[in-house]
């Protein structure tokens, strides 16, 4: 089957993001930074599984649900987000690490300045959006263009101060676009830059609070998790920064519940999407589950069976043959029924509704051998279809045979 160009487009954007976080860890892995003594880590990796389900989830909706921009915000945040620490680590590289080594490091320094402001701006928007991809009313909508206006100033800003593009680290280039001519204009919008900034997010929590209280039914339940979500997010941000927890903790241990806090969007949208058929992908997810349990479940049995093969039949000759032989028969003779297993449990698990709606059937199918009175089977098939089907009204003819 042809597949869209946005589905493509939102495969490969998840996939530069993997390709970023590879390249970020091969070179921190090569230059040994020891820029913050007390990262430990723990905190690398909560942040790096965080931005990676960003990933993995944004290209699920976007692939199915393109004119959402829900998933493109939730790719574009580890894109940006790895773009900016595989920057950093670059930028170290060639101008500390091994100065001269790598080309372009005026350029990947530069763009170290801006990307995580970028990437933050699409996490902030997430919730504004969340689930339909839009405002949750027509007066909420000028306050996302305010958003937009607002955050789109303060990246130019960032990219064209004057100074150096990175934090106090004396090794930090100058900004090549930084102007002298603005920098009594920077300074003088940065107070007002930080107030519009809180007020965005202030702004967003609020959009969440509104569009809880409007909504019923399935809905609610999408939206329970991204409240809960938010929740812990803002809870991480105001007990280590208004409280001054950071003053109190390793600064590791705050980047840790930093890194967790983050990864609750992406769990929050991978329960809704699993429980509550959000974006219509569970159907892909419930494959993927089940696939990937059964080929992980039989590769462990083909390689225990193949091990204990070899040593069991070491005395015959071509033993290793016959062993490979052995494990495959057995291994092709356990995928049917393994599959049906782990559909199953995955089905009671996470969507119940319609394992129960096969063993209403199952029943209903048992119960019609047995049942020959048309009043008591026409009574039970309206009660399996109206727990089945949930329509809002059944009927029921039937048709005289002379």
């Amino acid at each position: 089957m042809r597949r869209p160009w946005t589905w493509w487009l939102s495969w490969a954007l998840a996939g530069a993001a993997f390709a970023l976080a590879i390249g970020t860890m091969a070179l921190d892995a090569g230059t040994h930074d020891t820029r913050d003594p007390q990262a430990t880590g723990w905190s690398q990796v909560t942040l790096l599984l965080a931005f990676l389900a960003f990933a993995v989830v944004g290209a699920l909706v976007a692939a199915r649900q393109p004119r959402n921009a829900v998933g493109w915000l939730l790719v574009a945040a580890p894109v940006l987000g790895f773009a900016a620490a595989f920057s950093e680590e670059y930028a170290f590289q060639a101008y500390v690490a091994d100065p001269g080594s790598l080309p372009a490091r005026l350029l990947f320094a530069w763009l170290c300045t801006w990307t995580w402001f970028a990437a933050m701006a699409a996490l902030v928007a997430v919730p504004l959006l969340y689930p339909d991809g839009r405002p949750p009313g027509r007066r909420w909508r000028l306050f996302a263009w305010a958003f937009v206006l607002v955050w789109s100033v303060v990246l130019v800003g960032v990219a064209l101060h004057e100074g150096r593009v990175g934090p106090a680290d004396p090794w930090w280039p100058r900004n090549p676009l930084g102007s002298g001519a603005l920098r009594p204009l920077l300074r003088a919008a940065e107070p007002v830059a930080a107030a519009l900034i809180f007020g965005s997010i202030a702004g967003v929590v609020a959009s969440v609070v509104f569009r809880w209280r409007r909504s019923g039914g399935i809905e609610r339940q999408q939206l329970k998790w991204m409240v809960l979500a938010v929740g812990v997010l803002l809870g991480q941000v105001v007990v280590t920064q208004a409280l001054n927890v950071s003053s109190l903790v390793p600064s590791a241990v705050v980047d840790v519940t930093f890194g967790l806090a983050v990864g609750a969007y992406p769990v929050a949208i991978g329960i809704a999407m699993l429980r509550y058929r959000l974006y219509d992908v569970d159907v892909v997810i419930r494959k993927t589950l089940v696939y990937g349990a059964v080929t992980a479940s039989l590769a462990l049995v083909y390689v225990a069976l193949v091990l204990a093969g070899q040593e069991l039949f070491s005395t015959i000759a071509g033993g290793s043959n016959l062993a490979i032989a052995v494990s495959t028969l057995v291994v092709a003779a356990l995928f049917l029924p393994l599959r049906a297993r782990v559909q199953r449990v995955v089905d009671r698990r996470f969507y119940r509704h319609r394992y129960d709606a096969q063993r209403t059937l199952e029943t209903f199918g048992a119960r019609l051998r047995e049942q020959v009175d048309l009043d008591e089977l026409a009574a039970e098939m309206v009660g399996v279809v109206s727990d089945t089907m949930q329509p809002k009204a059944v009927s029921l003819w039937f048709r005289e045979i002379a």
